[in-house]
C-alpha cells in the first residue's frame, strides 16, 4: 500500500454527481463509477498538491530510466508523429505543446521533423535530462502554462490525462492554447474491462494505479468530455500498442494492440476491443 496523505472527496468530474458506484478497491483507495455518466475516477483521493511531489521520481518506478519509457512508448510517438504531421490533422508544421513530457522524445521527434516543439512535466529528474539534450521543456503544469508566444497548432497528452484531478478543466486549458483548428492528440488508459474480466481469477488487483491514476476513461464518456469542453470531429482508434521491458507484458500488449487494430479496421472503426489503451484526437472549431 502506498503511504499517502489524507484524502478528500469529490464529485463526478464530468457531470458533477455525486452518486457513485463502488467498483473495485485498490492500493487502499476506492474506484468507483458515477451512475449518471459513468465516468471512473477514484473517490475519495488525496489533494493534488499533496500528490504531486509523488511525481518528482515517477519515471524511475520499478526500475525504468529513459531508455525503457522510450523503448515504451517508440511506436505510439511515431504514430502519433505521423497523424499530426498529415494533412488531415494539422499543416504538417507549427507550434506543438507536449504535456507531461517526461524525458523530451517526443519533443525531439517532432523537432526533427521540422515542429517548433516544447514541453512541460512536473518531474524536475525528467526536466533535467531533456533540457541536457536540448530539448524546450519547462518545469511545471499543464494549469500553469499561458500563450506565451502565440498558440499551438497541436497539443498533446500521452497518458496524462488520468493522473489529473480535473480532466475537465484540463481539456478547457487545451482548448485555450490551441489555435483554432488546431489539434489535440490524447492516448489513456482503459482499465476497467480488464479488471473486470480478472477479478473473478484473483488478479488484476492493482491495474488502476491509484493515487497515480485517478480516472480511467472509456471512449464514449472521453467524447463527451471533449465535446463537452468545446471540441469538434472526435475521433478514437487503438493505435500502436505499447512495448514494456519484461517479456510477459510486452507479449501481452503486442498481442492486444494487434487484436484491436484488427477488429477496428475490420470493422471500418465501428468496433473498439475494450481494455486497451487508445488513441484520441479531436479539434478546436475554426473562427
Amino acid at each position: 500500500m502506498i503511504a499517502v496523505p489524507a484524502t478528500q472527496s469529490v464529485v463526478c468530474n464530468l457531470c458533477a454527481s455525486d452518486d457513485a458506484k463502488l467498483i473495485a478497491r485498490q492500493n487502499g483507495f476506492r474506484i468507483v463509477r458515477c451512475r449518471r455518466c459513468k465516468l471512473v475516477y477514484v473517490n475519495p483521493r488525496p489533494a493534488f498538491d499533496r500528490l504531486l511531489p509523488l511525481y518528482a521520481d515517477y519515471h524511475a518506478r520499478d526500475g525504468d530510466d529513459e531508455a525503457s519509457w522510450d523503448r515504451l512508448m517508440s511506436r505510439i510517438f511515431l504514430e502519433s508523429a505521423r497523424v499530426l504531421s498529415g494533412s488531415r490533422y494539422g499543416s504538417g508544421r507549427g507550434r506543438l505543446l507536449d504535456v507531461g513530457c517526461g524525458f523530451g522524445s517526443f519533443v525531439a521527434a517532432m523537432r526533427d521533423r521540422g515542429w517548433e516543439a516544447e514541453g512541460v512535466d512536473p518531474s524536475p529528474v525528467a526536466v533535467a535530462a531533456a533540457v541536457k539534450k536540448g530539448c524546450p521543456v519547462r518545469l511545471g503544469t499543464l494549469e500553469g502554462l499561458h500563450n506565451e508566444g502565440g498558440a499551438f497548432g497541436a497539443l498533446t497528452m500521452f497518458y496524462v490525462l488520468e493522473h489529473l484531478p480535473d480532466p475537465m478543466g484540463a481539456l478547457g486549458k487545451a482548448l485555450e492554447l490551441l489555435a483554432p483548428g488546431g489539434t489535440l492528440l490524447i492516448r489513456v488508459p482503459h482499465t476497467t474491462p480488464i479488471v473486470r474480466l480478472l477479478a473473478p481469477l484473483g488478479l488484476g488487483g492493482s491495474l488502476y494505479d491509484p493515487p497515480f491514476h485517478l480516472y480511467d476513461f472509456a471512449p464514449a464518456v472521453l467524447r463527451r468530455m471533449l465535446q463537452r469542453a468545446g471540441f469538434v470531429d472526435v475521433r478514437t482508434f487503438p493505435g500502436k500498442p505499447t512495448v514494456p521491458t519484461r517479456l510477459g507484458p510486452r507479449v501481452a500488449s503486442a498481442f492486444f494492440g494487434a487484436l484491436a487494430g484488427a477488429i477496428h479496421t475490420a470493422t471500418r472503426g465501428a468496433v473498439l476491443l475494450p481494455g486497451v489503451s487508445k488513441t484520441t484526437i479531436a479539434r478546436k472549431p475554426s473562427d
